[in-house]
C-alpha cells in the first residue's frame, strides 16, 4: 500500500511540476507580451493566429480554421517564429526553370512588370529578378517583392503565377520540364524483363 502511496505522489508531483510551469510561462507571456493575441506563430510544427492567451494554455488558430492548445511553457522553453512581430513585410517570390534557349532579358521584364502592375506589391523596397544559376536542365529565374503583410503573401503569389504563367504561354515559352531519375540496379541479382511468347 505504501509503495501505492508514493507511486501516486510521485504522479502527482510531476503533474502539479507541469501546471505550475505552464502557469508560470503563462503570466510571462501576459507580462512580457513576446507574443500577442492577432499574432502568427510558428513553433513545434504549429502555425497560425494567436486567438486568445489564457493562464495555462494559448490557442491558435490554423489555416484550416481548426484551434490547437498549446501549453504556454512551450513559448518559454522552444523557438518561437513571430511572424508578423514588429509589423514585418511580407516577401512573395517565384521561381522558374525555363529552357536554355530563352531570351533571359525579355523573361526580365515580363517579371518585373508582372510584379510592378499587382497592387499588393509595395514600390519600396522594389522587387527583384535575380538569375539564379544556369544548369543542364534550364535557366533558373527568381523574382520577388513585398507586400505589406505576410498574411497577404499567398494571394499575391497566386495572383502572379497566373499572370506570368499567362504572359508565358503568350510567347510561346515553356517551362522546362521536370528531370526524373532512374536508378538501374546492376549486378547477379539483376532481373531481365520476360518476354512474351
Amino acid at each position: 500500500m505504501t509503495w501505492v502511496v508514493s507511486a501516486l505522489s510521485v504522479g502527482i508531483g510531476f503533474g502539479l511540476q507541469a501546471i505550475v510551469q505552464n502557469f508560470i510561462s503563462g503570466l510571462i507571456l501576459l507580462t512580457e507580451r513576446p507574443v500577442k493575441v492577432g499574432d502568427w506563430v510558428s513553433l513545434a510544427g504549429v502555425e497560425g493566429d494567436i486567438r486568445r492567451i489564457n493562464v495555462r494554455a494559448t490557442e491558435i488558430q490554423m489555416g484550416d480554421r481548426s484551434t490547437v492548445i498549446v501549453p504556454n511553457s512551450q513559448f518559454i522553453t522552444q523557438n518561437v517564429c513571430n511572424v508578423t512581430m514588429g509589423n514585418a513585410l511580407g516577401v512573395v517570390g517565384i521561381t522558374l526553370t525555363l529552357p536554355l534557349e530563352t531570351d533571359v532579358l525579355q523573361i526580365r521584364e515580363l517579371l518585373l512588370q508582372a510584379f510592378t502592375e499587382h497592387e499588393a506589391i509595395l514600390d519600396t523596397p522594389a522587387p527583384s529578378v535575380t538569375f539564379k544559376d544556369l544548369t543542364n536542365t534550364g535557366l533558373i529565374i527568381s523574382a520577388s517583392g513585398y507586400v505589406n503583410s505576410p498574411r497577404s503573401v499567398g494571394g499575391a503569389r497566386s495572383d502572379l503565377l497566373f499572370t506570368v504563367l499567362g504572359r508565358l504561354r503568350e510567347l510561346g515559352v515553356a517551362l522546362s520540364a521536370p528531370q526524373s531519375m532512374v536508378l538501374i540496379n546492376e549486378g547477379a541479382g539483376k532481373e531481365t524483363p520476360e518476354e512474351n511468347p
